[in-house]
Parts: structure tokens; sequence; C-alpha cells
């Protein structure tokens, strides 16, 4: 983590004069990621913080509740630290390369000793569209052997009114060495800006889902792959 933290002090001595610095806030009823919950299908609370510089590089953190049985022995805290260079290359066309590292103040999870995941990604941005690929450089949210898992995305974002906002996800797993735990998560919903304050609502579902995502993503009896319907209320400032 030292290295994240190096990198973020380096940025600020660039100069705020050069850079644009946000922050985001918000409640979910329900953390989704890659299409399954991280809370046991209940509500979290969720804010972090960016900064860009005109260059194209950004670096940033980003925290969410998560449950801490599914992170055992964890203080149900999710903290993401990223890095990367982001730049329109043609007209319309936007690359954006960088590091997402994904920490749970070193719990264990049900699998492995070690839950803290490092990817690398690479993304390509045309007009509403952006499609993405992220790795794993190590073991993949816990799974033994899981180094190289991969992570395919498209997603869709596109105005349907004043101050409404409509999008749509496909995302696909493959988790090294363990092909039998794939699958494909969508989302597509909407968001309205009201006052400053982003209001969404998004369905979540999964297919290709075999006995083994199932049993991995079961905790309590709560199955955390199940289709939900999700509503967010966040502010960025």
């Amino acid at each position: 983590m030292k290295k994240y933290l190096l990198a973020l002090l380096l940025f600020a001595g660039i100069g705020a004069a050069q850079a644009q610095v946000s922050g985001n806030v918000g409640v979910t009823t329900d953390y989704r990621f890659r299409g399954i919950s991280q809370t046991q299908n209940s509500q979290a609370l969720q804010g972090g913080v960016d900064y860009a510089h005109k260059s194209g590089f950004y670096v940033g953190n980003w925290n969410s509740s998560v449950s801490n049985l599914l992170y055992v022995d964890s203080i149900g805290l999710e903290s993401d630290l990223y890095a990367g260079y982001k730049k329109e290359i043609f007209k319309g066309v936007t690359v954006d390369v960088g590091s997402y590292n994904y920490f749970y103040s070193q719990a264990a999870n049900r699998f492995a000793s070690n839950s803290n995941t490092h990817e690398v990604y690479a993304a390509v941005g045309y007009g509403p569209i952006v499609a993405k690929y992220s790795q794993s450089l190590g073991d993949s949210f816990g799974v033994a052997n899981s180094k190289s898992s991969k992570y395919v995305q498209a997603d869709l974002k596109f105005p349907i009114a004043a101050k409404l906002t409509a999008d749509a996800h496909v995302g696909h797993t493959m988790v090294a060495n363990h092909s039998t735990t794939d699958y494909t998560d969508y989302k597509v919903g909407a968001t309205y800006n009201l006052a400053g304050f982003a209001i969404g609502t998004h369905y979540f579902t999964n297919k290709g889902l075999t006995t083994a995502v199932k049993t991995a993503n079961t905790v309590n009896g709560e199955q955390l792959y199940k289709s939900a319907l999700v509503f967010s209320v966040a502010k960025s400032f």
C-alpha cells in the first residue's frame, strides 16, 4: 500500500492549479460488485475522493461497507486505491489504463487467508460506449491459485431526458484455474439528478451460474447472487 500512498503524494505535489479534486458520498440499498451482493443484500455507505491531473493521470480512493461474514474477521470495510492514465487519442475515442486495488483490512474470506486483490485494466471508450478488460496480478478475491483471473465488460450510458440518464452493463467473470465459477452479470437502470443528488434505480441479474458459484455466494442461507432492484442516492462535490 505504501507505493500507492507515495503516488498520491507525488500527484498532490504537482499543484492544484493543474488538477481537479472531487469527492463523492452515497448510500445504496445493496452494494453489488460484478453482480454479487457484498453486503448480504443489505444497505451500504460509500464514498471516495479523486485527483485528476490535466495531463490525463489520476489517482483515487473509494470505500464501502461490506459484510464481515463474507469477508471473515474484517471490520466490514472495503477500501480501494487506484491510479491510471485517461486521454482522448482521437476525436471521440478515449483510452484508460491503470491499476485498481481492493483492500479488506487483511481479512480472510471463506476460501483463503487474504482477500486483497490487485488488478490492471485497459479500457476504450467511444461516445456512450466503454469496453474494459481487467486482469488480476495475484489471486483474485481470496480464491487460491487464481492468478490472472479476468473480467471483461461493456458499459453504455446516455441521456434520455433532462437530468435523466439511462445506463446498461454486461460483464463476464473468468476465474483462472476455476472455470466452473465463471458467470455473466447484467445491470440496467437510470439515474436522475435532483438538486445535485444522483438518485439511481438499477436492476441486477446474473446468468450462467453453476452450483459452485451459487454455493460460494450463499452466506447464512442468503443468496448473494439473486436478482435484485437496487436504489441509491449519491452526492458529488
